[in-house]
């Protein structure tokens, strides 16, 4: 829905550049279209914002191509494309973190949850939100993963939850949920919201994703092999020249973190040996 939302913002300015400049779209050339490019650079757009417009113009001209309204793409990206610059994972700092937790409690428990899951786990937001009761599972170790059914490009995953009060906290919440209930009953509107009133109450550059960020960072600060990190963290790649590498399952099992006095039954047990072993 929001990259919808951005293409339609971007192409109702596209459409006021050919307003203001007396242009057909129909007509477009490729010349015209570098003049476009560079007026939204210099509107001091981010590079890869500036991309994304780029990248939704030229999917509204291959739909015209396709409509058979044109017969060429004037939206050449190899030539319209500007330079991104890397940029660093925004993870939280341990003085960050400590504000954070300091925050939570005031704030709806079952949110709360929902975030230190998110720190627990380094799951995103979507993946969050779509896990259910039957989805956390404790292992023979004593730990807690959780099944990641459709994690980006529609990956299967398992992920420990590496934080022994959490799995207590969720745990509890599958004790009065049915196996297909979702286990945290919190929305992505919600944990939108909630983040917007962290940011205005703490004064922290907070939203969702910087959970993600934030335990990538610590398990590598803790010496994690780059490709278990990415096989709990669920990356395709692990960068753009090499492709997702699969680990050993039972390297990132032992990352779970045993919840103590939480009981499961013997048939998870067996699941998890017939399903991941």
């Amino acid at each position: 829905m929001q990259t919808i939302k951005s293409y339609s913002y971007y192409l109702s300015k596209f459409i006021i550049f050919i307003e203001t400049n007396s242009l057909d779209f129909i007509t477009l050339s490729p010349a015209q279209a570098r003049l476009y490019r560079n007026q939204i650079v210099e509107d001091n757009l981010k590079p890869r914002t500036i991309n994304k417009a780029i990248s939704g113009l030229k999917c509204f001209y291959d739909y015209l191509i396709e409509e058979g309204i044109i017969t060429g793409n004037p939206i050449i990206t190899r030539r319209l494309r500007v330079k991104e610059g890397k940029t660093l994972p925004q993870f939280m700092t341990a003085k960050e973190l400590a504000i954070f937790k300091a925050w939570l409690p005031t704030i709806p428990q079952l949110v709360s949850t929902g975030f230190l899951t998110m720190l627990a786990t380094g799951m995103r937001l979507g993946e969050v939100t779509a896990v259910t009761c039957r989805d956390l599972m404790q292992i023979p170790n004593g730990g807690y993963v959780i099944r990641v059914r459709h994690g980006k490009g529609d990956i299967e995953r398992y992920v420990p939850v590496m934080d022994a009060d959490v799995a207590r906290s969720l745990v509890l919440l599958k004790q009065y949920r049915l196996p297909e209930d979702l286990l945290i009953k919190v929305t992505t509107g919600q944990y939108n919201y909630w983040s917007a009133k962290c940011k205005k109450e703490t004064g922290l550059a907070f939203y969702p994703h910087r959970c993600r960020h934030t335990v990538g960072t610590q398990l590598l600060q803790k010496g994690i092999a780059l490709e278990k990190v990415q096989d709990v963290l669920g990356h395709q790649r692990i960068s753009s020249t090499r492709h997702y590498a699969k680990t050993a399952q039972e390297a990132i099992l032992e990352l779970a973190a045993k919840a103590d006095r939480v009981k499961e039954t013997r048939a998870v047990y067996n699941y998890l040996l017939e399903k991941i072993f």
